[in-house]
């Protein structure tokens, strides 16, 4: 073999047992002449030649003989560490049968040291050969691949009727999945079409619909019911491809069908029930609507009707304490709703929050106010501290309220009465705002501790007896917590030792600070100066709304339906207000304020309504109406929306 001098010099690495430098020196010159660039590591002892055997080389070159270590001992160890390297004896002392007995045990060749002119040549191709022996040992390996991919497939395909069909549709060979899934021998597939696949409404139509979308693009895939040789019927996934040689012309059609029978009717049957559960939970959420709507509404005139009698300063200190009774169950009543559709809503992951800076410590004030009557009536000592520099967190004022009420109102029941309740708020750490709440009750016992935050849980059934309430209310505060990515935890030293409820919530971003609240009362229209129309179906909630409305000196004109509704907008009269319910017996609010503001498109609107879900607000303000008050409301709250509405229409029909 003839090197060429003048080409690129080609790289190699050497490991060269010699422990002569001079001769190693001449190897290297001769490779170096013939075009090689070869990085020679020389070593001269089987320790070096093992170390050396532990790193990769494109060539091992190894003398015949040195003193204490053979070239026989090298090439055996050679074979075991690096039986895909070339291993070439360079020796001047190799006869013939030495040379030969090397070959047998697997030396690639050798050279003389009196003939190294040799060398180069002996090494190109011990190169090339070791190449093409790596080039067909990866191509076996590549081969075994597949032939394992090949097997792996025909293991999937078990379950598959692999079928080939000629360029007509006709079947041309049949595999024994195909014989247990259809039923038919090889011997009576072969030569039929379209009747073995197809279901009996198929037609000759669709047979050749089905084979010329699979020539237009390659492979299409289905799904149908089918049928068995013996009539019965399967759910087949199927795939069919069209098949082309070398030209391009079209040489049949592979067609796989699998029995998916059992997953299609589990995935009916999922579905069913899928559709079943959602109708029982929309089912469900209009029963939860309607039932707050029938509960809501006859606690509504209760409240005014409440108002209009606290008014009359003829009833004496007796009635007007009864007054405050009735008033404080109504809305403990209200709230008792309110908490039953929270849970709902937290169950579903629907319950919304409103973020946006609020101070911590007005919620705190208000929450107190709300609890004023029972802190009195028990005569607890109630102390707050506010170590605060920052009380701004991201959060919905009503929501955290909620929270805070819950928690103090769980202690004023659980304290008995000239008991004492502490109320401090500090920064547990720089980004973190607490409440704690610590009260002189009845304790809780360990075992409790994180049961009480479950729905319907409370410590015991002899609290439930002696306390009462439905176990709801914290186990609501600890939802409405997370949501706003705080914690509402429990600690207690036991039965008779108190209590304390710890709300921690992030703070908001420095420099943020929640906006002042400034109080003023909405300026009322005089008398006869605003023209509203109530729309109620409810008749005591009729009477004592128009009754308070009159005493506010609106002008009230009241429909029971929408109907009547209707009717009443017909006339030349301008409104300023519309107050409408949205459950009325022939149709809904909806329909009366779209009607409305046909006529007074600038006019003010409020809903008064039992339904209180957000789905309900959202349809309410889409439909036409500035406010959505939910029943029972106070008449503080209904004044204060009038005033602000009214504003509207007194201004439009000025204008």
């Amino acid at each position: 073999m003839r090197i060429d001098p003048s080409r690129p010099g080609r790289e190699i690495d050497v490991l060269w047992l010699e422990d002569s430098p001079l001769d190693a020196e001449l190897g290297t010159v001769r490779l170096e002449r013939a075009g090689f660039r070869p990085r020679i590591d020389r070593v001269d002892g089987e320790a070096g030649f093992r170390e050396g055997l532990s790193r990769r080389y494109d060539l091992v070159l190894a003398d015949f003989s040195l003193p204490g270590f053979s070239g026989a001992e090298a090439l055996d160890i050679a074979r075991a560490l690096a039986p895909d390297t070339p291993f070439v004896v360079v020796s001047g002392m190799l006869g013939e049968e030495h040379a030969v007995e090397m070959l047998k045990r697997g030396a690639t060749d050798y050279v003389l040291k009196q003939r190294l002119e040799r060398l180069p040549m002996v090494v190109e191709r011990a190169l090339a050969e070791a190449a093409e022996r790596r080039s067909r040992i990866a191509a076996e390996r590549a081969l075994q691949a597949t032939e394992r991919g090949y097997r792996a497939l025909v293991d999937a395909l078990r379950d598959h009727a692999v079928i080939m069909l000629d360029p007509s549709g006709r079947i041309g060979s049949w595999t024994p999945a195909a014989e247990r899934i259809f039923g038919w021998s090889a011997h009576e597939a072969i030569g039929r079409g379209r009747d073995v696949f197809l279901a009996e409404d198929a037609t000759d139509a669709d047979w050749a619909k089905e084979i010329g979308q699979a020539v237009q693009s390659g492979t299409i895939g289905a799904q149908r019911w089918m049928r068995r040789k013996d009539g019965r019927r399967f759910f087949g996934n199927c795939t069919m491809s069209a098949m082309r040689d070398a030209d391009g012309r079209l040489a049949g059609f592979s067609k796989v069908v699998r029995d998916a029978t059992v997953e299609h009717l589990a995935a009916e049957r999922l579905a069913a029930a899928k559709e079943a559960a959602e109708a029982a939970s929309r089912a469900k959420d209009e029963f939860l609507a309607v039932l707050s709507h029938e509960l809501r509404t006859p606690l509504a005139p209760v409240l005014i009707a409440v108002r209009l009698l606290r008014d009359h300063a003829s009833l004496s200190g007796p009635l007007q304490s009864t007054l405050e009774v009735i008033d404080r169950n109504v809305r403990l009543e209200a709230r008792l709703i309110d908490d039953l559709l929270d849970l709902t809503r937290i169950a579903q992951g629907r319950l919304l929050i409103e973020k946006r800076p609020i101070g911590v410590a007005p919620l705190i004030e208000r929450v107190l106010e709300m609890c004023a009557a029972e802190i009195e009536g028990k005569r607890l000592a109630v102390t707050v501290d506010l170590r605060l520099s920052r009380d701004t967190v991201d959060g919905d004022a009503t929501r955290l309220q909620q929270v805070l009420w819950n928690v103090m109102r769980n202690a004023v029941k659980f304290t008995p009465a000239d008991g004492s309740i502490d109320i401090v708020a500090f920064q547990p750490s720089p980004g973190t705002l607490a409440v704690s709440i610590t009260d002189s009750g009845i304790g809780i016992a360990p075992d409790a501790l994180d049961r009480i935050f479950a729905i319907f849980q409370q410590a015991d059934g002899a609290i439930v007896r002696q306390f009462g309430g439905t176990g709801i209310g914290l186990s609501i505060g600890r939802a409405l917590a997370e949501l706003h990515g705080g914690v509402l935890r429990a600690s207690s030293d036991g039965a008779g030792c108190g209590a304390t409820f710890t709300l921690e919530l992030p703070l908001a971003a420095e420099g943020v600070t929640a906006p002042s609240a400034v109080a003023h009362a909405a300026p009322l229209p005089s008398a006869g100066a605003a023209r509203v129309l109530l729309v109620e179906d409810h008749e005591d909630t009729l009477q004592v709304m128009r009754q308070m409305l009159h005493s506010l000196g609106y002008d009230v004109v009241a429909a029971r339906s929408v109907a009547s509704a209707e009717r009443t907008l017909e006339g030349d009269d301008p409104f300023d207000v519309l107050v409408s319910d949205i459950g009325l017996p022939d149709g809904s609010g909806l329909q009366v304020v779209r009607a409305f503001r046909a006529r007074h498109a600038e006019a003010g609107a409020i809903a008064l309504t039992g339904y209180g879900r957000e789905d309900d607000v959202r349809r309410c303000r889409e439909a036409g109406f500035n406010m959505h008050l939910t029943k029972p409301v106070t008449a503080e709250a209904l004044q204060a929306a009038l005033g602000d509405v009214a504003r509207l229409g007194l201004r439009a029909r000025r204008a």
